[in-house]
């Protein structure tokens, strides 16, 4: 009987994926490259490299000169919006030359990253479609139009929402320490996180699971402190940018674009609509305080939703991590209706795709690389909030209703 060489598997499985991510990499280079979107990454590159040299500001008008040539006035002045310590992520990238290499690379990470955290969703909300049916739903959540557009752009949303989802499962699993680390890390995009994490914190504290708390704070703690050793300056830099972001691409919300929708554009409306909003978002928090997993992945899945509504500058990126509310929307439906719930999920993903990319292309021209527009950013968040509501009930009672029914049959 022959013996099996795992250490010649393990290197046959190496091996395939090196050769896999080279010409990923190659085919990002000479295609995707070549036809622009460098408003995301160019101004990362750029101010990734002048901080990785010790005495330059990322922050400043004067770091970005080669992305200035890279992008033209198309797209207005280039910022690196990111904290300081981003540079842990975008640090090793930006010592890649030529450019183009780099973003050819990058661009592959971001790709691996956008299937990881479609597969990492699917586990997340116990969802095993049929093989048919998970090459649709692969289909669906890399097809959509924000999801193409954050690929082509090179947008580190992707990564972000892959950490988060990753960090979501780990709690769902009781892997209180190492979903800690995830979050700490996803605070790079700190946007998109900056409702999620409180509520990690404070749900993590009414189940008196400290190693969450614990694991949170000193990986946040080791991020921010650090950047504030090397570059005590840089959250008023980081602030200035992302300020003049916000003005140069307003409305950069639905909180914003209902607003400009309104008559009159009293700003005083973006502010009852965020309170209105903080206040319901709270009271979903307050009830999933000290439950189990399924309480905390729903409003876990609803604070995602709600940090692109209340008013948070947003983009068309951080859509992707939207994918998580959503996957939980079809798996309950499936769970509860099987036959019955998968064709109203393929109904539904059908009407997702066609309105997203039906209003990209009346309000954009469903140019990847525009200007985003202010009913593209309402259209998702609403949808998915509507979504999360109708299946609330089974998502949170599913499990109690059939063991309550098989401790019935028990006692006959």
């Amino acid at each position: 009987m022959r013996r099996r060489r795992p250490d010649l598997m393990f290197l046959i499985i190496i091996l395939a994926i090196l050769l896999a991510a080279g010409g990923l990499t190659i085919f990002n280079q000479r295609v995707l490259v070549p036809l622009g979107g460098n408003q995301v990454f160019a101004p990362i590159w750029e101010g990734a490299r002048v901080a990785s040299g010790g005495d330059g500001n990322p922050y400043e008008a004067s770091s970005m000169s080669r992305s200035r040539v890279l992008l033209g006035d198309e797209y207005g002045e280039p910022r690196f919006l990111y904290p300081y310590y981003s540079l842990i992520l975008f640090g090793p990238i930006s010592e890649i030359q030529p450019y183009s290499l780099a973003r050819a690379i990058w661009t592959s990470v971001v790709m691996v990253s956008m299937v990881g955290l479609v597969f990492t969703a699917l586990v997340l909300t116990r969802w095993r479609p049929k093989p048919w049916m998970m090459l649709v739903f692969l289909l669906f959540a890399l097809g959509q139009f924000h999801s193409v557009r954050a690929v082509f752009l090179g947008s580190p949303a992707v990564v972000v929402g892959l950490l988060v989802a990753l960090g979501l499962l780990m709690v769902v699993r009781e892997q209180y320490g190492v979903a800690g680390v995830f979050f700490g890390l996803s605070m790079i995009k700190p946007e998109m996180v900056i409702l999620l994490l409180p509520f990690v914190f404070i749900w993590a504290v009414s189940k008196r699971q400290m190693g969450l708390v614990l694991s949170m704070m000193l990986t946040g703690g080791l991020l921010v402190g650090g950047a504030f050793y090397f570059f005590p300056q840089w959250l008023l830099f980081n602030y200035v940018q992302f300020l003049g972001y916000f003005e140069q691409s307003f409305p950069a919300s639905a909180n914003a674009a209902i607003w400009r929708w309104l008559p009159g554009y009293n700003p005083q409306v973006m502010l009852v609509i965020a309170v209105i909003l903080g206040l319901w978002l709270v009271w979903e928090w307050w009830r999933a305080f000290g439950k189990d997993s399924r309480h905390f992945l729903w409003a876990a899945a609803l604070t995602l939703v709600f940090t692109n509504l209340i008013g948070v500058p947003t983009s068309l990126s951080n859509f992707v991590l939207l994918i998580v509310p959503l996957t939980l929307v079809f798996s309950t439906w499936v769970q509860r209706w099987h036959g019955a719930g998968t064709q109203v999920t393929l109904v539904v993903m059908a009407l997702i795709l066609g309105l997203e990319w039906g209003l990209s292309w009346l309000t954009m021209r469903s140019d990847l690389a525009g200007q985003t527009s202010g009913s593209m950013l309402v259209l998702l968040p609403v949808t998915a909030l509507l979504l999360l509501y109708w299946v609330r009930y089974w998502a949170l009672n599913s499990i109690q209703l059939k063991t309550g029914h098989l401790e019935a049959l028990r006692r006959l």
